[in-house]
């Protein structure tokens, strides 16, 4: 019996996926497990898995590079050699209701709007030309009938570029965002538009983290082969600061605020591709060591890009560290619909008054927490800020 490829709801509040692409096409032998298909979901790009093995068959009209398939919709089936498949309506028509786009993908279903003088190309073809500054009318087509598609409008564009050396040289050089980046602008504008947030900074005194974190090199060196990262030890001193204050676990949703039962922490990841949160869950109950495993699997997989739902959703609360890069402090946007995140700067040894009176050199973090004004208001901000603080600054219970 054929099974059925849909499009999973890879988080709570998903509708839709957009299609970035088939990896495998109508006809081809394929694995239980294999990869044939690239989504972009409301968080990030994820791979699509065959649910058996078998032929892909029935490839649905319009599901295809840009298209956005709601989710539950039947998109193509796998099927046995001689096994027949149903016939699904086009994307949009039937049984599937059309998603409105900022930008509306191109379509196979229905005819191709035809400009005058007999160029035909779909409305985000004509959309994208315009952006490059292309006439439609000097490229020729290579889909049915002379049909324009964006393959076409890309080869063209790098063809005048290749042309034309000297005046790339001079208006700069475009790049198209990527699909990571475009969601992620997508999803800050609606922060910073939608999100009533405001943010505390606070200095944590790293002098007990960093003991604590040589206490364990040896243990998480020989689980990963590599040193305990402060972003693993901040992961579950968050996680503990979460379950002590729970109210900052939180997230704003249809008017009301949800207190999460599970803390699960979101961490930042810079890729080629652009910035991916993947998920640890259940931290509050993970030892330091298993965080610091799990978070290097993570990050492994996100710079490969072949994260999966599961790694992607259902995050409570988000860490973005960039201490690394030798940022100091910084702001950063709320991930809605969470109420909080926490921006972590580099450790800086700093003149700190003592309470004998002297002046030492400690080494010192910047802790920057933003907050949706409708899940905490500033005096629950500066509790939970404090209380983050002093887990920090007291982490011995990451030794058990």
């Amino acid at each position: 019996m054929a099974v059925e490829i849909f499009m999973p709801k890879m988080s709570d509040h998903m509708e839709a996926g957009e299609v970035i692409g088939w990896l495998a096409q109508e006809g081809d032998g394929v694995s239980k497990g294999q990869v044939i298909m690239e989504v972009m979901t409301d968080k990030a790009v994820a791979e699509l898995e065959s649910p058996a093995s078998g032929i892909l068959k029935g490839i649905r009209a319009g599901v295809e590079a840009g298209a956005q398939v709601p989710t539950g919709e039947i998109m193509a089936y796998i099927a046995q050699p001689d096994e027949a498949v149903p016939t699904l309506p086009s994307l949009g028509h039937g049984g599937a209701p059309k998603v409105e786009l900022d930008t509306p993908p191109p379509s196979s279903a229905g005819p191709v709007p035809v400009e005058p003088g007999g160029v035909r190309a779909a409305p985000a073809v004509r959309r994208l030309a315009k952006e490059l500054g292309i006439d439609l009318a000097q490229i020729r087509g290579t889909g049915p009938e002379g049909q324009i598609g964006m393959e076409d409008v890309h080869a063209f564009a790098e063809a005048q570029r290749r042309v034309a050396p000297a005046a790339v040289e001079e208006e700069g050089e475009w790049l198209d965002l990527t699909p990571i980046q475009r969601l992620t602008g997508q999803r800050m504008v609606e922060s910073a538009q939608q999100v009533p947030q405001f943010t505390l900074t606070v200095g944590a005194d790293m002098t007990n983290a960093l003991w604590l974190r040589e206490a364990l090199a040896d243990r998480v060196a020989a689980r990963t082969g590599d040193r305990l990262s402060i972003t693993a030890l901040l992961v579950k001193v968050v996680a503990e600061a979460l379950r002590r204050y729970p109210r900052a676990n939180a997230s704003f949703e249809a008017g009301r605020i949800r207190l999460h039962r599970s803390v699960n922490v979101g961490v930042a990841v810079g890729t080629d591709r652009g910035p991916v949160v993947p998920v640890i869950r259940g931290a509050n109950q993970r030892s330091v060591v298993e965080i610091a495993v799990e978070l290097s699997t993570l990050q492994e997989k996100a710079h490969r890009m072949c994260l999966g739902p599961e790694d992607l959703s259902d995050g409570t609360f988000t860490i973005s560290n960039l201490g690394m890069y030798g940022i100091d402090r910084f702001q950063a946007l709320v991930n809605p619909p969470q109420g909080a995140i926490l921006a972590v700067g580099r450790i800086v040894k700093t003149p700190m008054g003592m309470p004998d009176d002297t002046v030492a050199l400690r080494p010192m973090m910047a802790l920057t927490l933003s907050v949706d004004h409708r899940c905490m208001d500033g005096v629950q901000g500066a509790r939970f800020l404090a209380e983050l603080r002093a887990c920090l600054e007291r982490p011995y219970f990451a030794l058990f």
